[in-house]
């Protein structure tokens, strides 16, 4: 009779969809698998071909809610191994006093790289410092994630790469004549050079220093190209007010994630120039990944997770920039625009290698952070 192994977590967005169906066929022949979700987010979840349960949830503050229904369904379900995350989450909070109470092995699936300066961090810390010292194994985003784990006093060997990806397949397969309807749309002119953003509309992001940089750019370049800030959020007006005098400036609103595809195959340069702030690190930037797989060349802060783990190449994919530094975006900028050929060169390069960060890169990692929690409580 197979092993019994639990998965809790928060919500199941749509790039986690392919995830949890490979997650279960890989594992199926040795474990009885099942995803418990504990949170719910507008517009955000979605379901597949994976035994899960959503479990009600009661909503205590913005960005945090509690299921207390997932201690009764553990006990019912009594799993021999549980993974969880993320690590400021209700999901992993209450899994792992589950597995201490039940002396359960306990993988930590995490991607933070930084401490957030907030109240309920601040009230949590105790909890979420005693998790990172307490699970069995580690699951993380990428090296990155392990140096922080790392300085927090966790031993290296508990910790495996469980390299964060989406569906690098369906944007491969992007084709030139969905970028050309997309154009049409925008009225954007054929051979005209465009510049792509894709995320939410805050603060972290930095996309006024985007805006900036493209500003001192777009007269220097023939012909003039675009730039399109897909997504929206609490600064969208600002930011619309920031580039009123920028005409070729373009903000098409929020893109579902089945309409974002043409977005990359129609665009020559992307760019995600996020910061860090007090609440904020850029875990790791899928929407890199996304491009990446469309062959398009990168440019993105030292400060994103995908960047900070090696994946985005400086010089092969594209370019890494220091934070808030519009003169150096400038000058990648101007690099990639005015030259079609180093574009190409370095957009096949980024389709190459994240070729490599498939679904089962990431299953990978927890298949040996899953062997390790289960043989450290042998010992």
């Amino acid at each position: 009779m197979p092993s019994r192994l639990a998965f809790v977590t928060n919500y199941c967005p749509h790039y986690r969809i392919g995830f949890f169906e490979r997650f279960e066929q890989r594992l199926g022949t040795e474990f009885d698998t099942k995803v418990f979700f504990t949170d719910r987010k507008e517009g955000w979840q979605e379901y597949g071909d994976f035994e899960y349960e959503v479990l009600p949830r009661l909503r205590l503050r913005e960005h945090y809610g509690i299921a207390p229904m997932i201690f009764k369904q553990l006990w019912q379900y009594d799993p021999d191994v549980i993974v969880s995350g993320p690590i400021e989450r209700f999901a992993a909070h209450a899994s792992y006093l589950y597995s201490r109470v039940t002396s359960t092995p306990f993988v930590l699936w995490t991607g933070e790289w930084t401490l957030p300066k907030t109240n309920l961090r601040t009230v949590t810390f105790p909890l979420i410092s005693r998790i990172y010292h307490g699970a069995d194994s580690f699951a993380v985003y990428g090296p990155h994630i392990a140096d922080y784990l790392a300085d927090l006093g966790v031993e290296r060997d508990r910790i495996h790469y469980a390299w964060n990806t989406t569906d690098i397949t369906y944007f491969k397969d992007t084709s030139p004549s969905e970028g050309q309807k997309v154009r049409e749309n925008l009225g954007i002119p054929n051979e005209t050079p465009v510049v792509l953003f894709v995320g939410r509309h805050t603060k972290e992001k930095g996309i006024e220093y985007l805006i900036d940089a493209y500003r001192q750019v777009v007269d220097e370049v023939e012909p003039t190209p675009y730039l399109i800030l897909v997504g929206d959020g609490d600064r969208t007006a600002d930011l619309k007010k920031r580039a009123s005098d920028l005409e070729t400036v373009l903000f098409p609103g929020y893109i579902e994630n089945t309409e974002i595809r043409p977005y990359y195959s129609l665009c020559d340069i992307f760019v995600l120039p996020s910061i860090q702030t007090e609440i904020f690190r850029e875990p790791w930037g899928l929407v890199v990944t996304e491009a990446m797989a469309s062959g398009t060349p990168i440019i993105t802060s030292s400060g994103v997770g995908v960047a900070a783990a090696g994946v985005v190449q400086d010089g092969t994919t594209g370019y890494l920039v220091p934070e808030r530094n519009v003169p150096v975006l400038v000058d990648r900028l101007q690099r990639l625009l005015d030259d079609t050929s180093l574009r190409n060169e370095m957009g096949q390069a980024a389709k190459e290698i994240i070729s490599e960060y498939d679904y089962d890169k990431m299953v990978d990692g927890f298949v040996n952070a899953i062997e390790d929690a289960l043989s450290s409580d042998e010992i």
